[in-house]
């Protein structure tokens, strides 16, 4: 300490703009770096990432749930208005009574009957749409929303695992906090006395085997959390093979409805 105060007086007498610059100079190169957070890049962008994805998948389960209800309100509906008689056109007869022109059998059948713009006549076939309607619906069930909703299942598991490893960050960070303190004490002390404090020594040793246990302890959590959010981000790619079967499903169950 004695050498520092005879180096500074000497600068300040000479050149009080240097004996500032001297000062600054020896307190930067005597203390410990300054404390950095804890922090994990890869883990917060991949989280983010997916976390964007889920929202939009979120939504495409709630679409693809509504298509499912239109579609078994479509068979249903349909099924219900070609089962049904039609109109009738009447004239008087003879008598004076009014007759349908057309039996009601007759009429029944064309009901059921539609007409292509460019093509020939294809029958609906009313009594299996019912049938039709429910394969389609367990089709989407199976091969479409089912996935989807594993994949969001397994995605909110990540917002508590995420917690975890913020949790032992924080007791990571406790650790390296308290050591850096400690760091700094044993520093002063020695510009002060221009010798190392054996206790402070002591406990330096042993809070760097706790620095060092709980950042193995942070470390492995943070190596968990990215194999499964990496894993998760693979199975993500299977979401293309899920809505091609959503629109196979539908152009099949459609086209079962015509005989």
């Amino acid at each position: 300490m004695r050498k520092f105060l005879k180096g500074f007086k000497t600068q300040l007498s000479e050149d009080p703009g240097e004996a500032q610059n001297f000062l600054l100079a020896q307190v930067h190169e005597a203390a410990p770096g300054r404390f950095n957070p804890t922090t994990s890049d890869r883990i917060d962008k991949m989280y983010k990432e997916v976390h964007d994805f889920a929202q939009t998948l979120k939504e495409c389960e709630k679409q693809i749930k509504q298509l499912e209800i239109a579609s078994v309100a479509v068979f249903r509906a349909t099924g219900d208005a070609l089962s049904r008689p039609l109109p009738h056109v009447y004239q008087v007869d003879a008598q004076g009574n009014a007759q349908p022109l057309v039996p009601q059998d007759e009429l029944r059948q064309q009901a059921a009957t539609t007409m292509g713009t460019a093509g020939p006549q294809s029958s609906v076939r009313v009594q299996d749409l019912a049938t039709i309607s429910q394969k389609h619906t367990n089709d989407l069930e199976q091969n479409v929303l089912e996935p989807l909703r594993a994949w969001i299942k397994e995605y909110r598991t990540f917002k508590d695992r995420m917690s975890l490893l913020d949790n032992k960050r924080l007791e990571f960070d406790a650790e390296r906090r308290a050591f850096h303190k400690l760091e700094i004490k044993g520093v002063h002390h020695k510009q002060a006395n221009d010798a190392v404090d054996p206790e402070i020594a002591g406990r330096l040793e042993g809070k760097s085997g706790d620095v060092a246990a709980k950042r193995n302890v942070y470390n492995a959590h943070e190596q968990e959390l990215y194999n499964g959010l990496a894993a998760l981000i693979n199975d993500a790619k299977n979401v293309r093979v899920y809505l091609a079967s959503l629109m196979r499903a539908q152009s099949q169950a459609f086209g079962a409805a015509l005989g």
